[in-house]
């Protein structure tokens, strides 16, 4: 079997793991009396069994794969690359805090958002967002491990077109999210990010995630490094959810398609904005190659 045929052969293999071990999460939280969601502290760090086990099963399946399903660990996506990635690095750092805070602007202009509980206070909010940064970190080591440093770099090795690339990683990566959001994330956790049921939530959530994967799979085709997609969702993480589970911002209902901090038109736009601008970076070398010099100044 030729290497392309092994790419395929367990990027399929992968894709199919990757989907059930969620269920197969809940199935043990069943059995052991664990499936009661509703309750679940998301800052928290109290997840259930099954939940760990869907965090962690594809990472396992791909270093299966890797080390004995012929994939190997060449150029795995671990290299921090950091000398000639400074800008993007950067990038990664500041996209999520800076197009949260142009949304929220809007939407307070708009009347769209309003603060309603700032009584917890800037200082018990950054108490917050740096717990939530070493923790998120750690997390989406494992998360970004999976979907950049191996499906991102299995597909890429196809030589598949940009947009067959950022549509089967975001679907593939979506779909594992399916039990996630249809049973782990609780009720009251949807309606705070955008007032639909889960279903309608879970396909909104496939063309958001189907543009952040324009962002991500750019970043790592310059990088050739997971790190600054680990840094990017964790702060993606780290600054969005404390503002809403908290209560500190809150989107008006009628107005929660355009200015949801994590699913809304405005913000979606915004990241496919930058997505596609770094790709014109990656595919005009003149351009690249001057940025990249200015970047090594500093």
């Amino acid at each position: 079997m030729n290497n392309t045929n092994i790419t395929k052969r367990n990027i399929i293999i992968f894709t199919i793991f990757s989907t059930l071990c969620g269920w197969i999460g809940y199935l043990v939280d069943k059995l052991t009396g664990q499936a009661h969601y509703e309750n679940i502290g998301t800052m928290a760090g109290e997840e259930p069994l099954g939940m760990l086990i869907w965090l962690v099963s594809p990472l396992i399946c791909t270093m299966v794969l890797r080390t004995f399903g012929g994939d190997g660990w060449k150029n795995a996506g671990f290299a921090c690359n950091f000398k000639n990635n400074k800008i993007l690095y950067l990038i990664s750092f500041l996209v999520y805090p800076v197009v949260t805070i142009i949304v929220i602007l809007l939407g307070v202009i708009t009347k769209g958002i309003r603060f309603s509980n700032m009584s917890i206070g800037l200082t018990a909010y950054f108490g917050i967002l740096f717990t939530q940064i070493t923790i998120q970190f750690i997390k989406n080591i494992f998360e970004e491990s999976v979907w950049r440093a191996y499906l991102t770099n299995q597909l890429l090795k196809l030589k598949l077109s940009d947009l067959k690339i950022y549509l089967l990683i975001g679907f593939i990566w979506w779909l594992w999210h399916l039990p996630y959001i249809m049973i782990f994330l609780s009720e009251s956790e949807i309606q705070n990010i955008l007032p639909v049921g889960r279903l309608a939530f879970f396909l909104i959530g496939t063309i958001v995630v189907t543009v952040w994967t324009v962002m991500y799979t750019e970043i790592f085709q310059i990088t050739k490094s997971v790190w600054p997609l680990v840094i990017a969702h964790t702060m993606e993480d780290a600054v969005i959810n404390p503002l809403l589970l908290l209560g500190i911002v809150s989107i008006e209902k009628n107005q929660a398609f355009l200015f949801s901090l994590s699913v809304g038109l405005i913000p979606t736009i915004l990241y496919l904005i930058v997505g596609l601008s770094i790709r014109k970076w990656r595919t005009n070398p003149k351009f690249f190659y001057q940025s990249a010099k200015i970047g090594n100044r500093f």
